[in-house]
């Protein structure tokens, strides 16, 4: 079954298989401390990355896959989220996409990131301006060869998406009601303007990236081969449920805004 780990090239089923991979990759990381521990990024030219997170007593604490890619995605950066299953190394971010000019709340729609290197942001206030580089972990994906086939595919199922809107689900139940905590987890849809394989540099396995241009910015989407049918190419559109890890930079300034309602925007309607 696809999984985070799967769609960077990593064949990881049980607790067993990544104690195994930690300790494989452990010799040839960067170190982070900080107050909460210490990070061990391993992060080869060919973008998958692993964040290891050490207890200050030395203990293993847990591991994150990221992928390091071309995305940029403006955001006001609303709050910290803590999760039950988060160590004291981990956190999410909520936050709005592409906030108008100046202004350091509000944007096309809010969302949320999971950061693998979140306890470095210790001392962040909220709210705060930033540029997101996004991983998108594809769960489920679709591709279609044009923008006219996607909309013909919308036809047919009685749909009216946009090929380039944004729901956020991991803040919206499919009932319509609040999701909380929010969660990292996003559909979109979006235009591919670069796509290619990569290959895991550790285990030579095969992994699918794009670029995809959507509302609100672009995303880096990687995607386990088993997802898919066909190659991925420039023009097509991907439609899909995806797992969000991103890595910021703080300060950066934003982009102007519509003034529709953050649903008609994110829905592109």
């Amino acid at each position: 079954m696809p999984s985070q780990f799967s769609a960077i090239g990593f064949d990881v089923k049980s607790g067993e298989d990544l104690a195994a991979l930690a300790t494989q990759v452990a010799d040839d990381t960067d170190k982070i401390k900080t107050p909460a521990g210490m990070y061990m990024k391993w992060a080869p030219a060919s973008g998958e990355q692993l964040w290891l997170q050490v207890k200050p007593s030395g203990d293993a604490m847990g591991m994150n896959p990221h992928f390091a890619g071309q995305s940029r995605v403006r955001v006001a950066l609303e709050s910290r989220v803590r999760r039950d299953t988060h160590t004291p190394l981990d956190a999410t971010f909520l936050c709005w996409a592409n906030p108008p000019a100046g202004a350091t709340t509000g944007g096309e729609y809010p969302f949320a990131f999971d950061c693998p290197d979140a306890a470095t942001y210790g001392e962040l206030a909220f709210p705060s301006l930033a540029t997101v580089q996004v991983a998108a972990f594809a769960q489920q994906i679709s591709v279609y060869p044009s923008e006219h086939d996607y909309d013909a595919a919308q036809r047919a199922q009685g749909q009216s998406f946009a090929s380039r809107s944004f729901i956020p689900s991991g803040l919206i139940s499919p009932g319509g009601e609040p999701v909380t905590p929010p969660e990292p987890h996003a559909l979109f849809v979006g235009h591919v303007v670069n796509a290619g394989i990569r290959r895991n540099s550790i285990t030579g396995t095969p992994f699918w990236w794009a670029l995809v241009d959507t509302l609100g910015g672009t995303y880096d989407v990687v995607i386990d081969p088993t997802l898919l049918t066909g190659p991925i190419v420039l023009g097509n559109i991907v439609s899909g449920w995806f797992w969000l890890s991103g890595q910021l930079q703080v300060g950066a300034s934003s982009t102007e805004s519509t003034g529709r309602g953050w649903f008609q925007r994110l829905t592109g309607r």
